[in-house]
């Protein structure tokens, strides 16, 4: 059984995404004749690096969207890892085809409809799976044979036909209490100050670094970490922190490799959003023993399970429950958040559920159009119209 794994970001971008797709292959290296298709870095074994337009490309700055002028920005970004997206599954198709694999599975939407639309022409049709890490409903699913959801509550919504649902899962050897930093030293934090630390795109609109600042500035006891890769938002991120914290807050981007560093020297993990598809970064921090103030919506406490829940919606909220819960109380979840990993995210215990799940997959039935009268009679009526339109224009 062969397996593509293929993700534009990985090589480039450091989000959950990415972090999603390394881990998998890392995983599954041992067990699987598996290959990483990624968007940039070295070519290592059995990882491909696929040229294409990466969304950062300077040729293209010049997008110039036909909206409003409030969503151009936002409709850039989109355009930019659109075309990212589209540019990477065109090149991957080369090397897939020659590769022979029964299994692509891909993260990103317009990888799995351009794949999906020409696997007939494989010698051997593989199965094209989607990993819905952005929760989309079932009525907007890109096309492809099988779904892979993420959470209960994502799978409730899903195509009933073709999803499975295996979590997120954090290493948890390498994410684990107890470990040894400098990361306090590093940055002149005192041994006995009160560390909460924060991870993710350093951005307003959806990890909310601003709301997590404003609600722990009139907290004096209280020091900010924020590690994450920067956006276009993140330089009045940066200047609202040190406007409203000065020295008590730290910004910082870290290789994923070294984030168990930051959490290690954090007391408590706080992320602003008001709600996550799933939150990879919260289970790290559980991995790690960290009690979480987290968002209440109902997926959060579905995945979380166990955490200081907040209103991110509600002024002053995340302050109130950073000043009032008990020292002992955050203890004691730090304490149930590993044991929550252990008992559900552990990627070695989500090792079998994908062996098992890939199997599956790869000895289902080939998901070829079949010629029918159906197909007949359509493609009679598409002819028809394009005589019809012919004869028309002269």
């Amino acid at each position: 059984m062969k397996i593509a794994l293929l993700c534009s970001g990985l090589g480039h971008v450091v989000r959950g995404h990415e972090v999603f797709a390394r881990g998998l292959f890392e995983l599954l290296a041992d067990e699987l004749d598996i290959t990483l298709f990624k968007g940039a870095g070295p070519e290592l074994p059995r990882e491909r690096s696929i040229p294409c337009v990466l969304r950062t490309a300077a040729e293209l700055d010049h997008i110039r969207p036909c909206v409003a002028p409030k969503w151009a920005d936002a409709v850039r970004e989109q355009e930019r890892t659109r075309i990212e997206h589209e540019t990477f599954a065109w090149a991957c198709m080369g090397p897939l085809l020659a590769g022979d694999y029964d299994v692509v599975h891909c993260l990103e939407q317009e990888v799995c409809n351009i794949l999906f639309d020409n696997r007939h022409v494989f010698r051997r049709t593989p199965k094209i799976v989607f990993s819905n890490g952005g929760a989309i409903p079932a009525a907007r699913l890109p096309r492809c044979d099988f779904v892979q959801e993420h959470t209960e509550r994502n799978l409730a919504q899903s195509a009933r036909d073709k999803a499975f649902m295996i979590p997120h899962g954090v290493d948890a050897r390498r994410f684990r209490p107890g470990l040894d930093s400098d990361f306090r030293q590093r940055h002149g934090i005192g041994a006995d100050e009160f560390v909460l630390i924060s991870v993710g795109t350093v951005c307003v609109n959806h990890k909310r670094m601003d709301h997590v600042i404003r609600e722990v500035a009139p907290l004096p006891g209280v020091r900010l970490v924020i590690v994450g890769q920067e956006n276009g938002e993140t330089p009045a991120i940066v200047a609202l922190g040190r406007e409203l914290l000065g020295e008590r807050v730290v910004f910082t981007k870290l290789p994923h490799a070294e984030l168990p560093q930051a959490y290690a020297a954090a007391d408590a993990f706080v992320l602003g959003s008001r709600h996550e598809t799933f939150g990879i970064v919260y289970i790290e921090a559980m991995a790690m023993g960290l009690p979480v103030f987290c968002t209440d919506h109902p997926n959060q406490k579905d995945i979380v399970k166990e955490a200081v829940f907040v209103d991110m919606n509600q002024p002053g909220a995340l302050t109130a429950a950073l000043r009032d819960t008990p020292r002992e109380r955050l203890a004691e979840l730090g304490r149930r958040g590993r044991e929550i990993v252990e008992q559900h995210y552990d990627l070695e215990l989500l090792k079998r559920h994908y062996l098992t799940h890939y199997a599956r997959i790869a000895a289902a039935p080939d998901s070829l159009p079949a010629y029918t009268l159906g197909t007949r009679l359509r493609a009679n009526l598409r002819n028809a119209v394009r005589r019809t339109t012919g004869l028309i224009q002269g």
